[in-house]
């Protein structure tokens, strides 16, 4: 009897070891997915979004260096350039005065703002005077020796001699030679207007460089009124 009970005893304690080691290893494994689970999440791993650099900022293009003379190419400034056609309200010519104003077109004279016919003058005057008026819209500036050459945008040469040779006359009507002078770094022209009347021209830089000024000497009206009137232009390429 004591056998028996000594073998009970020893059936219900391996039980027990068995059921402490089968209890450990599921804890284990239980901890051991908890583990798992917190490491790896859940769904594909992506990588974190890149943040956005700073958009660099686009440098503005450097400013053309300062011109020195005259030369080189331009190109017309309307919105600085005086208009022809604009009447000077303080004129003391009352057959019509011009001053400044923005530039539109045109060019000054009596009647309605048009330059008007003179008795006796050709259709080839009037039309020369028109052109006077209207400024070229890109000229280039050149020299050569004591000869500056002005071309314009219409394929029309001006050639102003400065050196007092005897002026030869063209028969192209796009080629025509100037008298003129200069005086420090302004070219001063001396010539007449397509009606006879004495005129002359300046050009030169404005005093930062970057502009030229063409500026015409006339008069207008019977009173034979001064008339100034400037064309601004740009630098170009």
């Amino acid at each position: 009897m004591g056998n028996t009970l000594d073998s009970g005893l020893d059936m219900k304690a391996a039980y027990l070891f068995k059921l402490t080691r089968l209890t450990t290893i599921a804890t284990l494994g239980l901890l051991a997915g908890d583990v798992s689970s917190a490491q790896s999440p859940s769904g594909p791993i992506t990588a974190a979004p890149t943040q956005p650099g700073p958009t660099p900022t686009a440098n503005p293009a450097p400013l053309s260096a300062p011109r020195t003379t005259i030369l080189g190419a331009w190109k017309f400034n309307p919105d600085d350039s005086d208009d022809p056609r604009k009447r000077r309200e303080d004129s003391r010519d009352p057959n019509g005065g011009y001053g400044r104003g923005r530039m539109g077109g045109g060019y000054p004279g009596g009647g309605h703002g048009g330059y008007g016919r003179r008795s006796g003058e050709s259709d080839e005057e009037r039309q020369k005077m028109r052109e006077l008026f209207t400024p070229a819209r890109a000229i280039t500036l050149s020299m050569t020796g004591a000869e500056v050459d002005l071309v314009d945008d219409r394929d029309r040469k001006q050639a102003f001699m400065t050196d007092g040779r005897k002026l030869q006359k063209s028969k192209d009507e796009n080629y025509h030679e100037i008298a003129a002078k200069f005086d420090g770094t302004r070219l001063v022209s001396d010539e007449k207007d397509p009606r006879g009347n004495k005129m002359s021209r300046t050009f030169e830089l404005s005093s930062d460089g970057r502009q030229l000024y063409e500026t015409l000497h006339m008069t207008t009206g019977r009173n034979n009124t001064a008339l100034v009137i400037r064309y601004v232009y740009d630098m170009g390429s």
